[in-house]
């Protein structure tokens, strides 16, 4: 049986409603700010927290092989961040967040090819509840036709970002270990939102005609964005120390699915069905069963 002691739990706890909340400030933000530039104050305002962090610690600390892997992971989080406003802006919050779940699927599916990981039978039980749970979250009101959901899947944009985030999200987590073991953990965070920033910086500058201007209704949103996704960031990585990196992620992607849905009603007022419910219960219960260590 798993033992999590109360420091691990509450940060834990923190990181994932600390993620939560960001997600549906990014969302509320696309409404009044472009992409590109509410990624810019995402990211950027993450950098004196991050700062302040490698302050704390031991300082900068990064060798020469770090390099490749950290500007590798850096390209493919500002393009996977930008999707990732992409999905927000075109879809609800209740349709494209779940997609993220996948995350763990892929990943277990990119061991099993790259690194010959079989997958156990735990895994497998929690692959298909975590597929079958965004089926049913797809799957139109008054037919069970699996054909339904692939042509809504097909059609939703947001879906199809998403389902790209996920994607490098889950092809760049290697690069992430492996940067880490180049630098320090503060150190990488700090290298990485600094880089995303000074690039999307650059192309607004560069860009004519556009402003750096953002609009007071988007300010709110977008600082709080950053700032809670900062907070969380910190705390996944400090929880990372104290207990098992599967029981972090396991709670954050639970409370991801059940956020979206609760969010994406009473504060956007998005559509919940039973279809909708039916969907992120599978997932919550299949997403643990890929991440945890055996349970039994």
């Amino acid at each position: 049986m798993l033992a999590v002691s109360a420091p691990a739990l509450a940060l834990t706890l923190v990181c994932a409603l600390g993620f939560a909340a960001s997600d549906y400030f990014r969302k509320a933000a696309t409404e009044h700010i472009g992409p590109t530039l509410l990624l810019t104050v995402f990211v950027g305002g993450q950098v004196p927290l991050l700062g302040i962090w490698v302050m704390l610690t031991d300082g900068l600390q990064v060798s020469a092989a770090y390099w490749p892997y950290g500007l590798a992971a850096a390209a493919a989080g500002l393009i996977a961040n930008l999707f990732f406003i992409l999905a927000m802006r075109a879809s609800a919050l209740s349709l494209t967040i779940p997609v993220l779940g996948l995350i763990p699927v892929l990943t277990t599916a990119f061991g099993a090819i790259a690194l010959d990981e079989i997958p156990s039978g735990q895994q497998l039980a929690g692959i298909a509840l975590a597929v079958a749970g965004l089926i049913t979250l797809y799957m139109p009101e008054g037919t069970r036709n699996p054909l339904r959901v692939v042509a809504r899947f097909a059609t939703d944009t947001g879906a199809r970002y998403m389902l790209a985030v996920t994607v490098m999200w889950s092809a760049t987590a290697p690069l992430e270990k492996i940067g880490v073991q180049f630098s320090t953990a503060a150190s990488h965070g700090f290298i990485q939102v600094c880089i995303i920033t000074a690039v999307l910086l650059a192309y607004l500058i560069v860009r004519r005609g556009h402003t750096l201007a953002v609009a007071k209704a988007a300010l709110t949103p977008a600082a709080l964005a950053s700032v809670t996704a900062g907070i969380a960031y910190g705390c996944q990585l400090v929880a990372y120390q104290l207990t098992l990196v599967g029981v972090v992620e396991s709670l954050k992607r639970v409370i991801g699915l059940v956020s979206a849905l609760l969010l994406g009603r009473m504060l956007l007022n998005e559509t919940l069905n039973r279809t909708k419910i039916a969907g992120i219960m599978l997932m919550a219960v299949g997403v643990p069963l890929i991440i945890l260590p055996p349970l039994v």
